[in-house]
Parts: structure tokens; sequence; C-alpha cells
């Protein structure tokens, strides 16, 4: 899914499930990313303005993708068979 500007944000209330796409901190001020959202949405980001944690990249049917910001991704966990 092609995200090219952002559509509002979470923190006014949102009527839609929301769906994390994470970042971490240092990353919000890129404008251009690949990522995969916790549905396993893939997500091709291209803006011309600063991210901020609640921001709507793109939205469905169902859902809105909004911004999660972490300070550090977390671990995936090791599978031991």
């Amino acid at each position: 899914m092609l995200c090219t500007e952002i559509l509002g944000t979470t923190h006014h209330g949102t009527y839609k499930k929301v769906i994390d796409v994470l970042f971490e901190n240092k990353e919000l001020g890129d404008k251009n990313f690949m990522r995969v959202a916790r549905d396993g949405v893939e997500l091709d980001i291209r803006l011309d303005c600063e991210l901020q944690d609640g921001d709507i990249l793109a939205e469905n049917e169902f859902y809105v993708y909004a911004v999660k910001a972490v300070e550090k991704f977390p671990e995936k966990k090791k599978r031991i068979l």
C-alpha cells in the first residue's frame, strides 16, 4: 500500500480499529520507509514531512494504519525446535 500523505491522527479519536506500524523514535525524521504493519500489510511510505506518534498513514474499510513510536524495536523471540 502506497502512503504519500498523513491522513490524520489517532489522538483525535477514530471509529476504525488501529493497526500499529512500528517506528523507532530516531527514525521519525526520515521520509521514505518500507514497513510491514502488525497485520502483515506492506506499506511503502514516501512523505514530505516528519512523522509523529499517532499519525495515520493509510486506511481501508475496516482499519487505519498508524505510526507507533517506540524507543527500540522489540526483540524477536527465538523459536526452539
